[in-house]
C-alpha cells in the first residue's frame, strides 16, 4: 500500500496497462492519483476499467522513513522508492500537502491529496463573462523568486511553437481595456528593473528587450523588425494633446546627470558602408548618417559629430 483514502474523494475511471495493486500510484495523461482497489489479471484480460482517485481530503501514505513532516509541508511522491517525501528530488511529483505532523520514527503520514500534474487543456481564471474581481488593488497572480544562483535565471517562460504554415500570432497577450477617462498613466505591460542602491551590470542592461533570430538561410520576403510600434485609429478617433509612436522621459532627482551625459539612443555593431544602415559621409556637409524606410522609399537622417549652436 502506498496510498490509502480516509476522507471525500474525486476520481476518474481508467484502464490500466497492467495489473496494480491496491494503493498504487499511476499516471494517466498527465493526471497522477492512485487505485482505491486492486485490479488483476482477470479484469486486465477482460478490458476492465480501474478507479484513480485524484483528490482526496485525507490520504494516509507511505512516509520516507527518517523525514520530520510539519502540517503544511509540501509533499512529493518518488516514483523510484514508491515513498512520499517533504523533500523533492528527482523523479518527484508534489501531490499535496500533509495535514499533520509526522516524527522521524514514523512509517506513515496524512496528506491532503490533489493531482498537481500540468493540464493540457490550459489554465483559466475568469471568462470575458464573468471575469475575477479585483479589491484594493490586490493582484489577482502574484510570482515572487529569488535566486543566489550565478548564470542565466528566468522566473518565467512562455515558448510557444508554430507550426502551420501561414499561421499569425505565437505571442503573449496584455491586454488593458477601458472605456473611463483614467488618471495620470496606463500600460498594458511594464517592464522595470530595480538596481536600489549599489546593484550594477558588468554588460547591459534593459527593462524590456525584445530579440528576434533571423533564419540561418535568406528569408523569400517579409519585413522583420526586433521592435514594432504600432498606432490604431478606429473611425473618428482623436489625437489628443500629443500622440506618437514613441514617448520618452527621463525621471529622477538626480536626472540632470542623464541630461548632460546620456545618449537619445546606442547603436553598437551596425557598421559602416556608403549603402548600409549606418554611413560616415565625412563629405563636407554632414559626418554621418542613419538610413530608414518610410513608405517603403529610403530616407537618411543626417548627423553631425560635433553639436553647433546658432
Amino acid at each position: 500500500m502506498e496510498a490509502e483514502v480516509l476522507g471525500n474523494y474525486k476520481s476518474i475511471k481508467v484502464v490500466p496497462s497492467g495489473v496494480k495493486l491496491i494503493g498504487e500510484m499511476d499516471t494517466y495523461n498527465n493526471t497522477i492519483g492512485f487505485h482505491m482497489t486492486a485490479f488483476d489479471a482477470t479484469m486486465l484480460a477482460a478490458g476492465e476499467s480501474s478507479t484513480l482517485i485524484t483528490d482526496a481530503e485525507r490520504v494516509k501514505v507511505v512516509k520516507n522513513a527518517g523525514e520530520v513532516w510539519t502540517a503544511g509541508d509540501p509533499i512529493y511522491w518518488i516514483e523510484a522508492s514508491d515513498e512520499f517525501s517533504n523533500v523533492a528530488g528527482t523523479g518527484s511529483q508534489l501531490i499535496g500537502k500533509a495535514t499533520q505532523g509526522a516524527l522521524t520514527a514514523a512509517v506513515i503520514g496524512f496528506v491532503w491529496f490533489t493531482d498537481q500534474s500540468p493540464i493540457q487543456r490550459g489554465l483559466s481564471l475568469g471568462t470575458s463573462g464573468t471575469p475575477l474581481i479585483i479589491v484594493a488593488a490586490d493582484p489577482m497572480l502574484e510570482l515572487y523568486v529569488t535566486s543566489a544562483t550565478v548564470g542565466n535565471i528566468e522566473s518565467m517562460i512562455v515558448d510557444t511553437v508554430l507550426t502551420g504554415v501561414g499561421s499569425t500570432g505565437g505571442r503573449a497577450r496584455f491586454q488593458l481595456n477601458t472605456e473611463a477617462v483614467l488618471g495620470g498613466w496606463c500600460n498594458a505591460l511594464k517592464a522595470l528593473v530595480d538596481f536600489g542602491a549599489t546593484g550594477a551590470v558588468s554588460g547591459l542592461a534593459s527593462a524590456f528587450c525584445a530579440e528576434m533570430v533571423m533564419p540561418t538561410t535568406a528569408p523569400g520576403g517579409g519585413n522583420y523588425v526586433s521592435l514594432e510600434a504600432e498606432m490604431v485609429f478606429p473611425a473618428g478617433a482623436g489625437v489628443g494633446s500629443r500622440t506618437g509612436y514613441i514617448y520618452c522621459n527621463v525621471q529622477g532627482a538626480d536626472k540632470a546627470t542623464f541630461q548632460g551625459a546620456g545618449y537619445f539612443a546606442i547603436i553598437d555593431n551596425a557598421g559602416d558602408a556608403s549603402d548600409g544602415l549606418f554611413y560616415s559621409t565625412n563629405n563636407g556637409t554632414t559626418d554621418a548618417w542613419l538610413r530608414v524606410s518610410i513608405n517603403s522609399v529610403d530616407y537618411y537622417i543626417m548627423m553631425s559629430l560635433v553639436a553647433t549652436e546658432a
